[in-house]
């Protein structure tokens, strides 16, 4: 199995090489490089194609947020992306979330916390914060837009339906596989066909598109 190819974007110098330091202290990750504003990263992720891109939102040059809008763009394979930030419960990361990001991490994170964070962004799994990120999202509210709905859910078989309503009550795999009487695999495979069928990048995109059309409540 190769590595998980990670990239590193943050305009502290001392913080981006001690990031890099611990992904490539690691036996399954490696990183291909570290950029310090949102411009450099995205000349990073053509030259390297990094599977994890672990992004900073506050930068100069071009901020974290409007390079995860110019990496959705993008057609093609495109980074997970993990936000980094000072602040836990802040704007900025709920914006990250709708823009794309996966996950997102406080600078003070333990390593260990760090590595699994990667490790579960690239494998599609959610990740420690998940359930913080819910939080964050519910707590700032979603319009509803009552009369998109339905589309959603005529995209879906009646089983990727049933994935897709607990995904975004914020059900892991393993709690879903219990729930629907399935094999974690087999529900790992409808997440993928969900997101694939609905264009959305991650789990959490899945819980914006069912708050925003009203298909579940806070």
């Amino acid at each position: 199995m190769s590595a998980v190819r990670v990239a590193v974007v943050d305009d502290q110098r001392l913080f981006a090489t001690g990031m890099q330091m611990l992904v490539d202290a690691q036996d399954d990750m490696t990183c291909v490089g570290i950029a310090a504003d949102g411009a450099a990263a995205l000349d990073l992720c053509d030259s390297e194609h990094p599977d994890v891109l672990l992004l900073d939102l506050r930068m100069p040059v071009m901020n974290g947020i409007d390079t995860l809008l110019r990496l959705g763009e993008r057609v093609g394979d495109r980074p997970r992306v993990i936000a980094l930030t000072t602040i836990r419960r802040d704007d900025a990361v709920v914006a990250a979330l709708r823009a794309g990001a996966g996950a997102f991490l406080t600078k003070d994170a333990l390593p260990e916390v760090v590595t699994a964070t990667i490790r579960d962004v690239h494998e599609g799994r959610p990740a420690s914060t998940e359930s913080e990120a819910l939080d964050l999202l519910r707590a700032q509210g979603t319009p509803v837009e009552v009369h998109r709905r339905d589309e959603v859910l005529d995209a879906l078989t009646a089983r990727e339906r049933e994935v897709f309503l607990l995904v975004a009550k914020g059900l892991s795999n393993a709690e879903i596989a219990a729930s629907v009487f399935l094999s974690e695999a087999t529900v790992k495979s409808h997440v993928r066909s969900v997101l694939m069928k609905l264009g959305l990048r991650n789990r959490i995109q899945v819980v914006i598109a069912a708050y925003e059309r009203g298909l579940v409540r806070a």
